[in-house]
């Protein structure tokens, strides 16, 4: 067993506008080479970096990041939309509306869809559509209408992205301040 000792440097920020307080813990484990954990509200994010700018600590190269790039290094499956079914089913009424002006469908059946898209309200995924609405949303869609979870049609802002974004901008800030950037 072999046992290695590192510093880590700990910040504690607080006071960031509509955030609890954040604990972030920066380790420089060589050259180029560092970690970062950041902690809010009972969850946690962490990234290794082996391949970071020359001449710089990992507080210094994470201030360099894009959020989105950290975002995508913290949680590879968050996006910065997210399916909603609000949306979905106003695009399934306005798709019900478009085709009644087009004699799709007659008055009475234009309603019924029209009714029946309301439900859609209720959808909390593009699976859960496959099981509960399958038969409208291929009439409603064609074919393919699962697509419609991958652009803007059926999604909505994502909040959970919307907020780690927000905590990664108050770290990058403190890390610009001289006495946190004295320590990292």
């Amino acid at each position: 067993m072999k046992v290695e000792t590192s510093t880590v440097t700990k910040l504690y920020i607080t006071g960031a506008v509509n955030l609890d307080p954040i604990t972030v813990f920066l380790e420089d484990l060589g050259p180029k080479r560092g970690k970062i954990t950041v902690s809010c509200w009972g969850k946690s994010w962490t990234a290794f970096w082996g391949g970071m700018w020359d001449g710089m600590n990992v507080g210094q190269f994470f201030r360099e990041l894009n959020a989105s790039y950290i975002i995508g290094y913290f949680d590879s499956q968050m996006r910065s939309r997210r399916f909603s079914g609000e949306a979905l089913a106003e695009k399934a009424r306005r798709q019900v509306l478009k085709e009644r002006r087009t004699f799709c469908y007659d008055r009475d059946e234009a309603r019924e869809l029209y009714d029946e898209a309301e439900d859609l309200r209720d959808s909390s995924s593009i699976d859960h559509l496959h099981f509960a609405h399958s038969e409208l949303m291929h009439k409603l869609f064609g074919d393919e209408w699962w697509h419609l979870a991958s652009n803007n049609d059926a999604t909505e802002p994502n909040p959970d992205y919307d907020y780690l974004e927000r905590i990664i901008d108050a770290v990058q800030q403190a890390l610009a301040e001289p006495a946190a950037a004295s320590t990292s």
